[in-house]
């Protein structure tokens, strides 16, 4: 129903709060995801460049060896045209490498062989000046073809300390098809971005409305009610934050009025009793009669004037709920957007226009933040609901969730954990632990695979403390060295573009840590990664 009423009052909705909180949140997530992308994309050119320009000296510094070792005075340049052929060539990116030899005593250089057409090498006399470098000199040069290519120069050395170098190696990387790749990149990157800011528009949208708009309808329209002189009214929000703590003093407040209502009208059935009692009496005790009325007329006046406060005073006591709600719901966002825009303003490569607009939109943040925590100072922080949770139990929930899933991806569970593993947890951050894991799981094993799930005591356990060790290894693709120690780093993923956030991980750490308990990753690549994390039990007494 409120969808429609948003269809029909459009201005109304722009009114809301779930249309501000939108707007806003839309607004910087778009320009977040829009400014990740652009900085993956320039990055991936610079990477191009930088791996085709250490191509093109390793290829140099690859000649140099072989002729140092086997040809140091360029006697036989037949071997050097195989070793050259074999290097570069016009459809190769190393599309063509020159070496020239030393000539006298001065820099003068005459060319010995080239992989290319050695009718056309363009040389001379300057090209001995190179012969003076210290070390490899590589420059960005323009081609005849309108394309671009590496340039590097490298003198050869002789093994024996002193000597001046032997000759000279120049050789020639194309970025031709180095430009290519980084163009399929930008396409590809424009293509799935629309896509993914509509799905982020849909999936704030979705949120907001269960988590803030629904809830505070549902509380209005029963507020409505009451106002309207139904005492029966009752708000249905029934949730453990503080929207649902709001609804639950607003029926308390409901109850009381109602049982007020209920005084009233026995207070008034007793006078009229007593006016019936005393209707005989009336001649005789008239002037008793009147103070009594009296008295009882300014009862009924102060127990008006009392209901009046009562009322005054649990409405503030509303007020102030809502406000504490208001600044905790829209706190939390805000200090994790302000996060991620102090990780983007740390990148060194931003331009200076981009981190000039960051800061703006962080000072604003920052102003919208400030007045969030003087609200935020009149409420606690939740807590964990931690409560015994028998792990058999648990498996069978997360069994009924995970089948479909499984069953689609051709996926298998083998779990062995001992009868009496009781975790003592929060019940709904272990479904999202688990939920993450799997899903990390499935993804690492696209054409189907295995999964174990084992627990056992943990070596840290005491007496006192009981602690739990739970293993999740998959047979799936694994994680190469290099990436082990970044994966719980947010916005880090292994997955292909556009299949993950780079956030699973990062939760499931601080779902772990808020438990007390520690997670890392034993991973080999093209053998499976196992997640082994610990969490707390239940001492049996």
């Amino acid at each position: 129903m409120s969808f429609w009423r948003m269809r029909i009052r459009p201005l109304a909705w722009l009114r809301s709060l779930h249309a501000k909180l939108f707007l806003l949140l839309g607004l910087v997530t778009s320009v977040l995801t829009v400014a990740v992308a652009y900085s993956i994309v320039r990055n991936s050119r610079r990477e191009l460049e930088s791996y085709s320009r250490k191509l093109v000296l390793e290829a140099a510094g690859t000649v140099e060896t072989d002729i140092v070792e086997r040809d140091p005075t360029f006697k036989d340049p037949d071997k050097l045209d195989q070793l050259l052929d074999s290097i570069a060539g016009p459809d190769r990116s190393i599309f063509q490498i020159d070496v020239f030899k030393r000539v006298g005593k001065y820099s003068e250089v005459e060319l010995v062989r080239s992989s290319g057409d050695e009718g056309v090498v363009d040389w001379g006399p300057e090209i001995g000046s190179y012969l003076t470098l210290k070390s490899p000199q590589a420059e960005l040069v323009d081609l005849n073809t309108g394309g671009r290519a590496w340039k590097v120069y490298l003198p050869i050395h002789s093994h024996k300390p002193g000597q001046p170098p032997i000759g000279l190696i120049r050789a020639y990387c194309d970025l031709e098809r180095w430009e290519v790749v980084w163009d399929n990149n930008l396409k590809r990157t424009l293509r799935i971005l629309p896509g993914v800011l509509l799905g982020e528009f849909i999936l704030l949208w979705l949120i907001l409305r269960l988590l803030i708009s629904d809830p505070i309808e549902a509380m209005v329209l029963a507020m409505q009610q009451l106002e309207s002189g139904d005492p029966s009214a009752r708000a249905p929000v029934r949730r453990s934050d503080e929207l649902g703590l709001i609804a639950a003093r607003f029926n308390n407040m409901a109850v009381q009025l109602e049982r007020a209502g209920e005084e009233r009208e026995a207070l008034i059935r007793e006078i009229r009793g007593l006016n019936a009692n005393l209707q005989d009496r009336i001649d005789a005790a008239l002037s008793e009669l009147l103070a009594k009325n009296d008295e009882l007329a300014a009862l009924v006046e102060r127990n008006a004037l009392l209901r009046e406060e009562l009322g005054a005073q649990e409405r503030l006591a509303v007020a102030g709920q809502l406000t504490a709600t208001f600044a905790h719901e829209v706190g939390t966002p805000l200090n994790l957007v302000a996060g991620h825009l102090q990780l983007l303003d740390a990148q060194p490569d931003l331009p200076d226009k981009t981190r000039e607009r960051l800061r703006v939109i962080h000072a604003q943040i920052q102003r919208v933040g400030d007045i969030v925590r003087r609200l935020l100072d009149l409420t606690r922080r939740p807590q964990l609901h931690k409560e015994p949770q028998p792990f058999s139990a648990l498996l069978a929930d997360l069994q009924q969730l995970w089948t479909p899933t499984l069953a689609a991806h051709g996926v298998t569970v083998e779990a062995e954990a001992p009868a009496d593993c009781c975790l003592d947890v929060d019940r709904k951050q272990m479904e999202q632990l688990f939920l993450n894991l799997m899903n990390n799981a499935i993804d690492a094993m696209p054409g189907g695979g295995g999964v174990r799930l084992t627990a056992r005591p943990s070596e840290e356990s005491t007496p006192g403390g009981l602690w739990w060790e739970l293993r999740f290894q998959d047979s799936g693709q694994g994680i190469t060295p290099d990436l082990l120690g970044q994966v719980f780093r947010p916005m880090f993923t292994t997955k292909p573009e556009g299949k993950g956030t780079g956030l699973g991980l990062s939760i499931c750490r601080e779902i772990v840590r808020n438990h007390g308990g520690e997670i890392r990753i034993d991973s080999d690549e093209g053998k499976g990664t196992c997640v082994v994390f610990t969490l707390p039990g239940v001492v049996k007494t």
